[in-house]
């Protein structure tokens, strides 16, 4: 819409031109007024008052410039122009008209105001004039003689009337006439402004429309009211822009998802250096400042968090830390299971609890590496700039993607671990089968030869038998073990009933070699021989020359005493039996 000082730059134009007529009229009159001089010799009047008009005319232009003062100025220079040629001409009636040529000049200003000056100036010099003819001075007083206003004798107030009426009329049509082209001259200049500012409009609208062609996206204008090819453009510009943001966010979500799936398929086996790759690529590629992974580890019932790859300003770092589930806004994330987003970070926060260094970061995120199952982990990245909302959303899809990675490398780690274990199992179960094998084979040559030496012992044991070398064997404590027939015979007590009888109930009293003694001599040679006295049923006593043996054990304790012995051939006495009880 065209304001008032664009409407006044077109009448600056108007004004300019109309106050070069009115200048023209102006010089003309003052001309006009010097030669009317010669008529009636007012060449004092005709110049003087003439030159002091234009004076007060180009003065007051130089005053007020180009305002609308002058116009005014102008109206009362006509005015007084007119009172000059009335007097020059000695009230000739034609040179009233005069006022009306002004006043068709001042139409040229299109400012019903500007004929005011000059209709005030008319009517006070008509009425004044007037009054002074129709009281008859100028011919009674000789001091107004040289005031004339009109040739007739007399007017009277009827051809006032008629007079003063008709000059009214004129500057009414001309003030209605000057009204009309005001409104005109302002209708044009606000369709010229209007289609101006359309022009510009469309010039903006067309420079948009090319920008927009172009692929630029970014530069806006400010589309005025009531412009809807403008808003039209800036709808379809907001929408390409929002078209292409999300391509080139869908892209970036994309480009980072297939890039950590080719690092994640170079290093799936390696979750060390898989996690090392991982952050290091996220650090870069998200154009943060540092970063870490942390993945739970599950040792003897205890469950941590433990740093497994550390990246910060272009370099690799080597950290040892573990972090117990719920201990910091770490632990705290891996619990809740959900991301964590830090605006507002307090000095030295990080080196409190995410432990990324000394640096204090604008923007703080982590974000829990989870399957549908289980947490496998945290990534924790800072930057110095706030992250848009895909950068967000693409870590938490990377997240997914690396979750089912760990949780996979992780098994695979515990199945090479387990088929190692298994391989070295087998291998130690193929040693041990092949040592048992071994010791089968030895075995069984033991048992053969054992087999041998026993059929080869019975062998003997019976020959000693028949020989009829009496045998027995005993506790250390003295009691009976075993005993072959022989000494069965001898004793006269059947092998079942020697069995857990002592020695000294086979014995007679006058033993003077009790078991006692017999074992304390063993424990000093570990074998003792001589003749030794046994009782037999029949209550006499016989004589055996022996040897007792002493056996013992790996620890060289006493295990049992063996007896060989034979008859001496020779008897004793009776001798004083004790009762046996019969078992």
């Amino acid at each position: 819409m065209a304001t008032k000082q664009e409407i006044h730059s077109f009448f600056d134009g108007v004004y300019t031109k109309s106050n070069r007529i009115i200048e023209i009229v102006l010089i003309g009159y003052f001309v006009f007024g010097i030669l009317l001089s010669f008529f009636y010799d007012t060449y004092f009047v005709g110049i003087g008052v003439g030159a002091l008009n234009m004076i007060l005319y180009f003065g007051s232009k130089a005053l007020f410039g180009k305002t609308r003062y002058i116009q005014y100025v102008a109206s009362l220079v006509f005015g007084i122009f007119m009172a000059q040629f009335i007097y020059q001409m000695h009230g000739l009636f034609e040179m009233h008209f005069t006022a009306f040529i002004a006043i068709i000049a001042m139409i040229t200003y299109q400012n019903k105001y500007a004929f005011l000056p000059q209709a005030l100036f008319v009517v006070i010099h008509h009425s004044s004039f007037a009054y002074i003819q129709y009281l008859g001075v100028i011919n009674e007083v000789d001091a107004y003689k040289n005031i004339y206003f009109t040739q007739l004798e007399f007017m009277d107030f009827q051809t006032f009337l008629f007079h003063a009426g008709l000059y009214a009329l004129g500057v009414v049509l001309a003030a209605i006439y000057a009204h009309n082209l005001e409104g005109h001259t302002t209708e044009n200049a606000i369709n010229i402004i209007a289609m101006k500012e359309n022009e510009m409009v469309m010039q903006k609208n067309i420079s948009l429309a090319n920008e927009i062609a172009g692929g630029n996206l970014e530069n806006s204008i400010i589309v005025s009211e009531g412009d809807k090819m403008g808003e039209a453009l800036q709808e379809m510009r907001e929408s390409l822009k929002q078209s292409a943001d999300r391509e080139k966010e869908e892209k970036f979500i994309n480009v980072g998802i297939a890039e950590i799936g080719e690092i994640i398929r170079a290093n799936e086996n390696d979750i060390d250096e898989l996690s090392f790759r991982v952050i290091s690529y996220l650090v870069k590629y998200l154009n943060a400042n540092q970063g870490a992974i942390f993945v739970r580890i599950d040792q003897d019932e205890e469950v941590f968090l433990e740093l497994k790859g550390c990246y910060a300003y272009e370099r690799k770092k080597y950290l040892d830390k573990k972090v117990s589930p719920g201990d910091g806004i770490l632990g705290q994330c891996y619990l809740e299971e959900q991301p964590i987003i830090l605006k507002e970070i307090p000095e030295n926060y990080i080196n409190i609890t995410s432990g990324l260094g000394n640096a204090t970061p604008d923007f703080l995120i982590l974000i829990p590496v989870k399957t549908d199952h289980a947490v496998e982990g945290v990534i924790e990245i800072a930057s110095f700039r706030e992250f848009e909302q895909f950068k967000v959303d693409f870590l938490k899809k990377v997240c997914e993607n690396i979750a089912s990675v760990i949780a996979s490398s992780k098994i695979n780690a515990q199945t090479r671990e387990l088929f190692r274990k298994s391989q070295e199992q087998t291998e130690m179960l193929r040693s041990q089968e092949e040592e048992m094998r071994q010791n089968m084979e030895e075995l069984s040559a033991t048992q053969e030869e054992m087999q041998r030496k026993t059929r080869e012992f019975e062998s003997r044991f019976s020959a000693l038998n028949e020989s009829g070398l009496a045998f027995s064997e005993f506790h250390p404590d003295g009691t009976v073990i075993s005993g072959n027939p022989a000494f069965s015979a001898i004793t006269g007590v059947s092998p079942e009933q020697l069995i857990s009888m002592k020695y000294d109930e086979l014995t007679g009293r006058n033993n003077t070699n009790s078991f006692g003694e017999i074992l304390s001599r063993l424990h000093t040679d570990r074998k003792h021989s001589g003749i030794f006295q046994f009782n037999e049923t029949n209550g006499q006593s016989t004589e055996l020359f022996g040897t007792f043996v002493l056996i013992t054990d790996d620890s060289d304790e006493p295990k049992s005493i063996v007896f060989y012995g034979m008859k001496t051939g020779g008897r004793t006495k009776p001798a004083v039996r004790k009762e046996q009880p019969v078992t």
